[in-house]
C-alpha cells in the first residue's frame, strides 16, 4: 500500500513512522509542491497533509484516508474530499499545551524575566531581604478556560493543583465528565461575559468553527479585568486581530500571551511576525511561534495514532477519529 506524506515536518517523524507502519507501506515523502503532490497521490491509498489542495482532487479518486497531522482539520465540507474519503485527525497535544499555559500563569504573576534581568546586573530589587518589590503567587487567582475539551481539562487540572479557581465554558455543559468537576464554574456560551469579567487568566482553548471566529472582540476585550491576561493556544481568528492589538497596545488588560498566529509561513526559513500589528514589540505580549504542543513526546504519541489508523486501514477494520467523509465525485 503506498502512504503520501506532504508535510514540512516529515523528517522529524520519518524513523519513528516507518518502523510503527512496518514494511506493507511504500512511503513517499516529498515538498509542499502542488504539483508533484497531484503526480504522487494518483495511486495513493493514503495521504498524510494538512490540506488537500482542490485542483489535485481528480488525480485522488483512489484515495481512501487523509491523515491530517493535527488538531482540527482544513476540509469543512465533504465535497472537499474525494468519494468516500475518510478525514482523520488526532489530538494528544493537551499536556504540553497545559503545562505552557502554566509556565506563562506563573512567568506573569512572579515577573521572573524582568527580576531576573534587574539581577543580572547586581539589582536586587526583588528581594524581600532588604525591602525589595513582591511579586504574586497563583493561589486564589481564577483561571477561564474558553473550551473545555481535552486541553481545556488539562489546564484546569494543573491550575487546580496550584490552588486557583477554574471557571469554565464549552459548547454543551451538560454532558459533563468527572474532569469537569475540577471546575468551580461549568457554563455554556452564554457565559462567556462573566468569565471574561471574573478572571485573572483568561485561557482560548476551544475550536475554530463558523460560531467562534471572530467571537472576541472589542466588546468581550473590554470586559476583561485590568490585571487580565489573555492566553491564546487555540486559533488565533477566535480573537479580532485590530481590537486585540489595540486593547495591549494601551494597556487596558495586563498582558497576553499568543502561540497562534493570523499568518503562517510555509517554510522555516521565511522570517514573519504572524500578524498585520507588531505584537512581538508589545513589552506586555509573551509571542511564540505555535510551538507550545511541539513536544518528542506528543509527536510519539501522535505517529503510534496514525500508525494505529493505517494499520486498521489495511487490514479493513474500523478507523478512529474519522471526522469527514468524501463526497466529491467530478
Amino acid at each position: 500500500m503506498k502512504l503520501v506524506i506532504h508535510d514540512p515536518a516529515w523528517p522529524i517523524y520519518s524513523s519513528l513512522l516507518n518502523e510503527l507502519i512496518g514494511s506493507n507501506w511504500t512511503i513517499v515523502a516529498g515538498s509542499n509542491d502542488v504539483e508533484w503532490l497531484i503526480k504522487e497521490v494518483t495511486d495513493a491509498d493514503a495521504l498524510m497533509a494538512t490540506d488537500l489542495p482542490t485542483r489535485s482532487l481528480p488525480a485522488a479518486r483512489k484515495l481512501k484516508l487523509l491523515l491530517f497531522p493535527g488538531a482540527g482539520f482544513v476540509q469543512q465540507h465533504s465535497d472537499e474530499l474525494p468519494l468516500g474519503c475518510a478525514l482523520s485527525n488526532v489530538f494528544d497535544h493537551e499536556v504540553p499545551i497545559a503545562e505552557y499555559v502554566m509556565m506563562v500563569v506563573l512567568m506573569f504573576l512572579t515577573r521572573i524575566e524582568h527580576f531576573q534581568s534587574m539581577f543580572r546586573d547586581g539589582n536586587w530589587s526583588g528581594t524581600g531581604r532588604i525591602g525589595g518589590v513582591p511579586h504574586d503567587e497563583a493561589q486564589g487567582k481564577t483561571v477561564g478556560i474558553i473550551g473545555y475539551g481535552h486541553i481545556g481539562q488539562e489546564i484546569a487540572k494543573r491550575a487546580a493543583s496550584f490552588g486557583m479557581l477554574v471557571r469554565a465554558i464549552k459548547q454543551r455543559p451538560q454532558t459533563t465528565t468527572n474532569l469537569d468537576r475540577v471546575a468551580q464554574h461549568l457554563g455554556g456560551p452564554e457565559d462567556l461575559e462573566a468569565l471574561l469579567a471574573m478572571s485573572h487568566f483568561v485561557v482560548i482553548a476551544c475550536p475554530l468553527t463558523a460560531k467562534t471566529r471572530g467571537w472576541i472582540g472589542a466588546k468581550e476585550l473590554a470586559l476583561m479585568r485590568a490585571d487580565g491576561v489573555l492566553i491564546n493556544v487555540a486559533r488565533a481568528e477566535i480573537v479580532q486581530e485590530q481590537p486585540l492589538f489595540n486593547v495591549l497596545k494601551n494597556s487596558r488588560i495586563r498582558g497576553a500571551a499568543l502561540d497562534v498566529w493570523y499568518q503562517n509561513p510555509k517554510t522555516l526559513d521565511q522570517n514573519m511576525h504572524g500578524s498585520q500589528h507588531p505584537f512581538h514589540l508589545l513589552s506586555n505580549v509573551l509571542v511564540t511561534p505555535h510551538f507550545s504542543a511541539w513536544t518528542r513526546p506528543m509527536i510519539e504519541r501522535r505517529m503510534t495514532r496514525i500508525a494505529d489508523n493505517l494499520k486498521r486501514l489495511e487490514e479493513g477494520r474500523e478507523l478512529q477519529r474519522v471526522v469527514m467523509i468524501g463526497t466529491w465525485t467530478e
